[in-house]
């Protein structure tokens, strides 16, 4: 420490992965499942911090909408589960990171990336309370039950036909539904169609491929 988050010696999808903080979940799983602090918590505030203040807006991979939508995502989970930690400054940046991503979308391009940034700006506005993140809400919740209504198919397949974005999306379907039921109260019918509707598909494959 420091390092360099934005390093032309890795490739670009390490660069991802970095930028995601999806280790940072690995990270609270140990914790939580530990009996003692196994985890210093301090080192993830350090790098959170050292995020913000190193990753200026629209700065190479740190600002991309697919890295920046599942950055939103586990950061809110970690400041969700260790609130004591939770800061002004971390708050700022990651409704900056909201508004940015809602300028951004990867909608020209579709599939689960767009999936991706619609779920995450349901996420990252429930975690808010202003009539802006309910607008944001609303309107990506609209999106998203338009976009699921071309992207998986009548057979309950995604559109692209890959088991392993199948998953991907399925999973982001599922904490979102959550999510709105743990923050909203509220069950989403439609939702959980689709749900099921891509649990059997993919029980199907799994049969398939025992076979």
């Amino acid at each position: 420490f420091p390092f360099l988050w934005n390093d032309s010696k890795k490739d670009r999808l390490w660069q991802f992965h970095l930028h995601y903080f999806n280790w940072l979940r690995n990270w609270i799983e140990k914790d939580i499942n530990s009996f003692h602090n196994s985890v210093d918590i301090n080192l993830i505030v350090y790098l959170i911090d050292e995020w913000i203040n190193l990753n200026h807006k629209s700065s190479f991979d740190g600002w991309h909408s697919y890295t920046t939508s599942i950055r939103i995502r586990n950061w809110i989970l970690f400041f969700s589960l260790y609130e004591d930690r939770l800061k002004m400054k971390y708050l700022n940046s990651i409704w900056e990171q909201i508004i940015w991503l809602n300028g951004h979308p990867e909608d020209c391009h579709g599939g689960n990336h767009w999936i991706e940034n619609i779920t995450a700006l349901i996420f990252g506005c429930l975690f808010f309370n202003s009539k802006k993140s309910e607008i944001i809400y609303e309107k990506s919740l609209n999106i998203l039950k338009k976009e699921l209504e071309n992207q998986i198919i009548q057979d309950g397949g995604h559109e692209e036909r890959s088991a392993s974005y199948h998953i991907l999306v399925l999973d982001r379907l599922v904490e979102t539904t959550c999510l709105i039921y743990i923050y909203k109260k509220q069950e989403v019918e439609w939702l959980e169609k689709v749900i099921i509707k891509m649990l059997i598909w993919l029980e199907r494959v799994r049969s398939d491929y025992k076979i």
